[in-house]
């Protein structure tokens, strides 16, 4: 009976560490606040992956195995309107490859983690409108 016990406490501690060291990631999360707070994510969004990764460095040519550019706007008037870009990168590994392989990237990152723009593996790089900084931040 002991062995049984010790066999069935093993094996959940065990399930318990393997989900506690999976790699975690905040863009549900993060994509949950944008549409509560109004957002849409774009679907046709390779042309800004292609452009948003140009601008940060030719030396990330590797950049589709890295991270994944989600782009979300909201247009309710004038008024009320918002857009944000966000690099989601694969883990936090590749994110930390991504900072030491590039110079420009380096300097967003850190002006991001100064702004509370970053989230374990997310980045925001871009934001305009009254709640678009904030969503993220808050998410």
């Amino acid at each position: 009976m002991k062995r049984k016990a010790a066999l069935i406490t093993t094996l959940l501690l065990s399930l318990v560490m393997l989900f506690a060291l999976t790699a975690c990631s905040s863009y549900g999360s993060i994509k949950k606040a944008y549409e509560e707070a109004g957002y849409t994510e774009s679907e046709t969004l390779q042309e800004y992956q292609d452009k948003v990764v140009e601008a940060l460095g030719e030396e990330n040519a590797d950049y589709e195995n890295s991270c994944t550019v989600h782009f979300f706007s909201k247009m309710d008037g004038l008024l009320d309107m918002g857009v944000a870009i966000v690099l989601e990168f694969h883990s936090t590994k590749k994110l930390e490859e991504m900072v030491a392989n590039s110079a420009t990237f380096k300097g967003v990152y850190e002006d991001a983690q100064k702004s509370d723009w970053v989230k374990e593996n997310c980045v925001l790089i871009f934001a305009f409108g009254t709640d678009a900084a904030s969503t993220f931040i808050n998410a």
